[in-house]
């Protein structure tokens, strides 16, 4: 017979590994500066080989809060054309704002290829991810483009009960041990961007969504693993204020069956494209602050921190987040990447 505390921490357990009321992906404060996570129909749509890393403490000081980080990367191949506009600085160091081209220019399609490596853990559940991706990218007018992209992988999760303190040791729930399990992912997005915005939908886990614990279906607790489509909406703008600032604000929305609507919204300033900072509001949940600096055309950084006001905030410190990117074979020596 199971005890009554092992039966509510399964309970428990499964509903942070495959919870059928709170998201099932990764959370980012910082999704504005590698959509790529999020939506792989930006692959190949910079003019270098973009290469980014992230970690992410989120509630610190909460025992077993989620912990998520990745190594992602993506380059065009056959692109003839630029999607950022060389902007060469003046004798003091400023360039001039963005104009758009009037003028219509026709441009071959190219195509985008990338992979991505993730790592999200919540106390005893883990999951793993190495996903690959292609993206097409069609040119509708001069500036004017419209991507199609797809991902897929493995992804690895995890339950482990070694972690647990339960009442009765000699409950079979406390002999599983690790109990994992692979499952192949499928992922899929658009992206219609132009010199100064984009806007994207993408769909994560619409594939291959029973998890087959055996191991713990066999105890009886048959269909506790269910994963739930995710649906992403984003969308960005770069809006030029003087020679030296720049206002680019961002929305994300994310829905997943049967939680609430969610979305964030910011905006960050943009100084002689080098320094930057932000505001975002996470609903119901968090006020985030940004900066992040474009050390050079090789390499930037971003970090923020999310003033958690959520019931949380009792128990937690907050979250940190750290970016680090590569901009190789960046030709045109890039400073900021145009949209992101």
């Amino acid at each position: 017979m199971k005890t009554l505390l092992s039966s509510c921490m399964m309970l428990f357990l499964l509903s942070m590994a495959v919870g059928a009321a709170a998201q099932q992906r990764a959370q980012y404060s910082q999704y504005m500066l590698n959509p790529f996570v999020l939506n792989p129909a930006v692959a190949g749509l910079e003019d270098y080989i973009d290469l980014r890393t992230s970690y992410r403490a989120q509630w610190v000081g909460l025992e077993g809060g989620p912990q998520t980080g990745y190594l992602a990367g993506h380059m065009a191949l056959n692109k003839t054309d630029q999607t950022s506009t060389v902007r060469v600085p003046d004798s003091r160091g400023r360039v001039a704002p963005l104009r758009r081209r009037n003028t219509y220019q026709p441009v071959a399609g190219h195509h985008g290829v990338g992979a991505l490596l993730h790592y999200d853990r919540t106390g005893p559940t883990s999951r793993t991810s190495l996903l690959a991706s292609y993206a097409r990218h069609q040119p509708l007018t001069g500036t004017l483009k419209l991507a199609f992209g797809l991902s897929g992988g493995v992804t690895q999760h995890m339950l482990d009960f070694d972690q647990l303190e339960l009442l009765d040791p000699t409950d079979p729930i406390a002999q599983q041990g690790r109990v994992t399990t692979w499952l192949p992912e499928v992922n899929a997005g658009l992206l219609l961007y132009d010199e100064r915005f984009y806007a994207g939908l993408s769909a994560h886990q619409f594939a291959f969504r029973n998890l087959g614990y055996g191991p713990i279906e066999a105890l009886g607790l048959t269909g506790s693993g269910r994963l739930y489509p995710h649906f992403f909406a984003s969308a960005g703008y770069r809006l030029p204020l003087t020679e030296d600032l720049t206002l680019v604000p961002s929305l994300l929305l994310k829905y997943m069956r049967p939680a609430p609507l969610s979305f964030d919204v910011n905006a960050r300033m943009l100084w002689q494209e080098r320094f930057w900072a932000g505001l975002s509001y996470r609903h119901h949940d968090a006020l985030v602050g940004l900066v992040g600096v474009n050390i050079s055309s090789q390499l930037n950084v971003g970090y923020s921190y999310d003033f958690t006001f959520s019931n949380l905030k009792t128990v937690s410190r907050g979250t940190h987040e750290i970016v680090i990117g590569l901009m190789l074979n960046n030709r045109q020596q890039i400073l900021c990447p145009r949209l992101f």
